[in-house]
């Protein structure tokens, strides 16, 4: 990690054989090529702000121009490098071996691979992709991979001008054709109300290294073609909203005007009055406050989805109704006699364990909201995608924060500390965990000093965001914490702190609490005595079922 300031972004560009470095075709022999003017023209908004450039020619394997196109590239390369001597820029040349430079495909193979490789190698910095050097089907393909999603974020699509094309328009200009893709429309699609802030966390299939995400996946894009609900199941903090809106957006369930608030409601956050009302829409006069004639959200939902959230708090009798929308797609507003139609699919979550959920739901509501079931796997249970999730996390905070990129000095060495520091961790918060660290890690490299006498802020991130996190959670959340790194036989240096002692009559109660209650639930449902099934009576298992935090009791 580094505290002075340094040029953060990088380039990506093909070479152009006519016009780099120099264009030396017409009167102004000598003119800067579109590399050159990017890189260096006073009216470039790149000028001074790149750090490192990678250049991409052609390497035929025969033929005339089998060494031309090295020696282009050569002399561009060697060219920033003269005039960037006061500042360095640091360049790299990557040849094709292709002989068709017309060869769509091929281009394709050629920088897919290369781009993701690239922007890993020089993660948190904005890359540029430069359109006007190399062939139309090479630039096509830049085109086309900004525009399905091919490249990670951030980067900017830009094109130079020479002076005399720029019509009061400076050296470079940005572009965007803004093709209305399935990637653009899962990006910019956000669920009218949520319970928490998952649903800016997007997960990309694309980059999936474990098991269990790409089988979820793959199962959740067969399930999103069906009008049949979909029940998601998973921890706080595991991505379950973006999974739905995923499923959305892969679907033909699906209105894209209504992409920017489609159709959703935490059930948590409602009275079972005004949830009714949110619904189901209402008529005028139909209680004290409705004014007008006003539609629902299944009015909403209409040849589209409904999302439910926290699906574990929906009230009993709006269950029963909502049985009824979704075996007739009839609904009824509140205040009203007529029947309304709506041909919605519903999507529900929860993040109580299926035991509880059948406990507060009613069996046929559970049964026909539960047809289709996914559960989307915790943390420590992916920690091969934990690379690629901080990269997303880290690259979301710093939009989030509205914080410049220049402004924070990590390099890779500092994200892979954080990376190996969370591999090692149970993160009972899930993605809200990475959020954590990563606005702490923002904010102590913003500081002046370094906060906590010096410390560096990796390790200052990762103590404030989990071992805080950790120590300050609630019974249960901790108790989970403690039993998910002993499980994994993991270090518990995370829970343990000077100024915050890990709780351990807070973790010894919920972990008994756990046990009281599974032991006495095989016995009932083995039709035998919990005495049989362990080595303390039923009387201590009811003890330790009312142990509640402070000594307060507490009847279940």
């Amino acid at each position: 990690m580094t505290s002075e300031t340094r040029a953060e972004g990088v380039l990506l560009s093909w070479v152009d054989l006519r016009t780099d470095p120099y264009d030396t075709r017409g009167r102004d022999e000598g003119t800067p090529g579109p590399t050159l003017t990017l890189l260096f023209d006073p009216e470039s908004p790149y000028r001074g702000r790149i750090g490192q450039a990678v250049l991409f020619y052609r390497k035929p394997s025969q033929g005339p121009r089998a060494h031309e196109d090295f020696a282009v590239a050569d002399a561009t390369r060697k060219e920033i490098e003269r005039l960037s001597a006061n500042a360095p820029i640091q360049v790299d040349v990557i040849p094709w071996h292709g002989e068709d430079p017309t060869d769509h495909r091929g281009i394709f193979e050629f920088l897919d691979p290369k781009i993701k490789e690239i922007t890993e190698r020089f993660f948190g910095q904005p890359v540029i992709i430069h359109l006007s050097p190399g062939t139309p089907a090479m630039q096509t393909i830049w085109v086309l991979m900004a525009e399905i999603g091919l490249i990670r974020e951030p980067f900017t699509v830009v094109k130079s001008l020479p002076r005399a094309y720029r019509a009061g328009r400076g050296a470079v200009v940005p572009v965007s054709l803004d093709i209305p893709t399935l990637y653009k429309a899962f990006h910019q699609a956000r669920p009218r109300q949520v319970s928490s802030a998952e649903e800016v966390v997007l997960l990309d299939p694309r980059y999936f290294v474990s098991d269990r995400l790409q089988q979820l996946y793959d199962k959740a894009r067969r399930f999103a073609q069906l009008n049949v609900p979909i029940l998601i199941l998973g921890e706080r903090g595991t991505g379950k909203t973006t999974l739905a809106s995923w499923i959305r957006s892969n679907s033909p369930f699906r209105q894209p005007e209504k992409d920017r608030s489609w159709p959703s409601v935490p059930c948590s956050q409602y009275s079972p009055e005004t949830m009714r009302a949110e619904l189901f829409g209402y008529k005028k006069g139909a209680f004290t406050d409705a004014k007008e004639d006003t539609e629902g959200l299944l009015h909403m939902a209409d040849g589209d989805t409904l999302f439910l959230d926290e699906i574990g708090d929906i009230p009993r009798d709006l269950q029963r109704l909502l049985i009824r929308a979704l075996e007739e797609k009839s609904f009824t507003r509140v205040g009203a006699r007529i029947p309304e139609k709506s041909d919605f699919r519903l999507i529900t979550a929860t993040n109580l364990p299926w035991d509880e959920l059948k406990k507060r739901l009613d069996p046929d509501f559970l049964d026909r909201i539960s047809v289709l079931g996914l559960e989307v796997p915790p943390l420590r249970a992916i920690r091969d995608d934990l690379p690629w999730l901080w990269q997303h996390v880290y690259q979301q905070a710093l939009r989030r924060t509205a914080v410049a990129l220049d402004r924070v000095h990590l390099d890779a060495a500092d994200h892979a500390r954080v990376v190996a520091y969370l591999a090692q961790h149970p993160l009972p918060g899930n993605l809200r965990d990475l959020f954590r660290v990563a606005y702490h890690l923002v904010a102590s490299c913003l500081d002046e000093p370094i906060p906590a006498a010096g410390q560096d802020p990796v390790a200052y991130a990762l103590e404030q965001g989990l071992t805080q996190r950790a120590t300050t959670a609630s019974e249960p959340d901790l108790a989970r914490t403690v039993a998910a790194a002993f499980a994994a036989a993991e270090p518990l240096d995370h829970l343990v702190s000077k100024t915050q002692p890990l709780a351990t009559k807070t973790v010894e109660r919920a972990l008994r609490r756990y046990l009281a209650h599974e032991l006495r639930r095989i016995a009932r449902s083995n039709g035998t005595k919990p005495q049989d099934l362990c080595d303390v009576t039923d009387r201590t298992l009811q003890q330790w079922v009312k142990q509640e935090e402070g000594g307060v009791k507490r009847e279940t």
